[in-house]
């Protein structure tokens, strides 16, 4: 009787890997020059009888404590080692051949685990690949949940730039806390990322490059918060590299380098997330540098083509370390959001806007069609967007996937910059969800409609479904082309649809005509007798001919086209429908007026307008008492 206990550490035991890693950091502690990692132990000197005496202190330290090698599995004095998969040599650490040749050797995936093994021994040696998060984006697009599996050109356009990149010579240096240390940081729409380097014979050698993308909070941020959390995350992330070394900051965004400048006084309007950011800074011991965007590409393959790594935590790490910071810090705002506010302040920080808005202040301007009202230029009746401001415009511009067209018609209305139209052409034609839902036009009318003279004197009328589990009556208005949609989840019947329709009649009164398809809904007897009382007069397209409703047929394909496009956004159903005909209902028609300009005789106020100052009321003077005057002894009425 009794229990049995194991006299060693086994096999199979979850936490034996730790407990055996943690034991011989026990073992070996104190020894200098000596690491190890599991059980591989490496031992490294600047001479031969340095490297000589530490071994032999190591060996002591392993006969001590009864622990064996195996001499086959030993090598001494190399001036060159294979470890962890890379070669280590002097002054150069680079990829392992074998691994190399196991990457290249990787047959084409053929289902998301496939990729994501692939993706797995890719990402070990993503640190040599300056543009990695770009040439894995096609791959990784492949593991989500959403997207059906399907190798496209580009995934094996990727696939094969993956392997070339992989087999490539590039190589990084040991870091050196001797030589003089940068830290290049930059921020994109998507992503911010940042380069450690050591500066050898005057050149940078890279030492590890990081990336992470932005989240879906971060992304609202302004360009300037975007190149601030860049170098924050930067900082972070080497922080065991560079905390009490002097070393070089550099940024492609010149207001930063005056407000994380070490002596700079902030100025009272900023943000309280700068303000945390400057103080956090106030630790380290550095030098911040302007550099062009042109000069900064190493760092920005990353920013732009960020990875898919979480966040380490940054905002809430300053958070606790700053609760005790005054408490100005506290209260102050962020202003950056897309209003004339931040309008007038970017456009200040802006350097060709700025010089454009010193000289109309001062009269300078030659051009009359430029105007500056409450700090935000415009030129005619178009406000001028700043360039860091310009990505979250287009983002509104295009929100519902909207058309080249369209946007262009939407932007001459509100906002305008050098090259706006091939701006918004790049966005669209890189739209990967416009393209997958694009078609071809229907190249003829079948039929030519009457033009009426009066709203809602004729309507066209349709269902779309089952689409995404639901069902949609479509309603069109023939003259001013305004849009109703009604959303239903069981299949329709007569009774359902009349009672959506009269729920459109009670804001918008009877049409004369009704168009619709030879749907047996719309031809039953009940559907009919509600027409006919009334006093409508229903008109149905030629049996085969769909195009003959082609209003409502082209509303229902592009609402499929934007519900489809809007299918990421978490929404509900009835939420997007209504988002899409707000858009609609504000936006030119090729007549170049809205629905709403033609159906309400008036626009609708769209969240573009919020760019404009606002137009206070001149105040009136208050009503003053009428004067008048009696003469001694006229009669007058008294009230008691």
């Amino acid at each position: 009787r009794g229990t049995y206990q194991m006299n060693r550490l086994s096999f199979g035991i979850k936490t034996a890997p730790s407990e055996f890693n943690r034991i011989l950091d026990q073992i070996l502690q104190g020894l200098e020059g000596t690491m190890s990692y599991f059980d591989d132990i490496i031992i490294h000197g600047t001479s031969h009888e340095e490297c000589q005496n530490r071994l032999r202190h190591c060996l002591e330290r392993l006969r001590k404590y009864d622990l064996h090698l195996n001499k086959d599995k030993c090598t001494f004095f190399q001036t060159e080692i294979q470890y962890l998969g890379y070669i280590i040599r002097q002054n150069k650490i680079s990829k392992c051949p074998k691994k190399v040749e196991a990457i290249n050797s990787v047959p084409r995936p053929r289902n998301a685990d496939e990729v994501r093994r692939f993706l797995g021994m890719v990402t070990y040696y993503s640190r040599f690949i300056p543009d990695a998060s770009t040439m894995t984006h096609p791959l990784r697009q492949l593991l989500r949940k959403d997207k059906q599996f399907f190798w496209s050109s580009s995934c094996e356009s990727a696939f094969i730039k993956l392997k070339t990149e992989i087999s490539s010579e590039r190589v990084l240096v040991p870091f050196d806390p001797n030589l003089p240390i940068t830290l290049a940081c930059d921020a994109s729409p998507t992503g911010i990322a940042g380069v450690l380097s050591n500066i050898i014979d005057g050149v940078e050698r890279p030492v590890a490059f990081i990336s992470r993308s932005l989240t879906q909070a971060e992304t609202n941020y302004s360009q300037l918060d975007r190149e601030a959390l860049a170098i924050v995350f930067t900082v972070g992330k080497f922080y065991n590299y560079i905390y009490g070394q002097p070393f070089t900051l550099i940024t492609d965004n010149r207001p930063l380098t005056r407000i994380f400048h070490q002596n700079a006084k902030l100025p009272a309007m900023t943000s309280a997330r700068l303000l945390r950011y400057a103080a956090f800074l106030q630790q380290f011991n550095y030098e911040v540098q302007h550099r062009k965007a042109e000069d900064h590409v190493n760092v920005d393959f990353f920013s732009r083509a960020p990875s898919n790594e979480k966040s380490i935590g940054i905002e809430t790490t300053l958070d606790q370390e700053l609760q005790n910071l005054n408490d100005q810090v506290i209260n102050q705002i962020s202003t950056y959001s897309l209003t004339s506010t931040s309008i007038a302040f970017e456009s200040q920080q802006d350097p060709e806007l700025s010089k454009i808005k010193e000289s109309l202040i001062h009269g300078n301007l030659n051009n009359p069609d430029y105007s500056l009202h409450d700090g935000v230029i415009f030129k005619g009746q178009r406000v001028v967007i700043p360039t860091s401001l310009r990505a979250e415009v287009l983002k509104e511009l295009h929100h519902t996937h909207v058309g080249i067209v369209k946007m262009k018609q939407l932007a001459r209305r509100y906002c305008y910059w050098r090259n706006i139209d091939k701006d918004i052409e790049n966005l669209v034609r890189q739209c990967e969800n416009c393209a997958l839902i694009k078609k071809d036009p229907v190249k003829a009318p079948v039929h030519h409609w009457d033009e009426p003279k009066e709203n809602f004197e004729r309507v066209h009328i349709d269902y779309a479904g089952p689409f995404q589990g639901f069902y949609f009556l479509v309603l069109v208005d023939s003259k001013s082309k305004w849009a109703e949609v009604k959303v239903i989840k069981e299949a329709p019947t007569s009774e359902s649809t009349i009672y959506l329709l009269q729920d459109i009649f009670s804001v918008h009164g009877l049409p004369r005509n009704l168009v619709s398809d030879n749907a047996t809904i719309f031809h039953s007897d009940t559907f009919q007798t509600f027409c006919r009382e009334n006093g409508i007069m229903q008109k149905f397209i030629a049996p085969g001919h769909p195009a003959t409703n082609g209003l409502a047929e082209r509303n229902i394909q592009t609402l499929k086209q934007k519900l489809t496009a809007m299918a990421d956004e978490k929404l509900s159903m009835n939420q997007k429908v209504r988002e899409i005909l707000y858009r609609y209902r504000g936006t030119p028609l090729n007549c170049g007026k809205t629905p709403a300009q033609l159906y309400l005789g008036r626009d609708i106020r769209l969240k573009l307008d919020a760019l404009r100052p606002s137009k206070e009321p001149a105040s009136k003077p208050a009503d003053l008492p009428r004067v008048r005057n009696f003469s001694v002894g006229e009669r007058v009425q008294v009230r008691w």
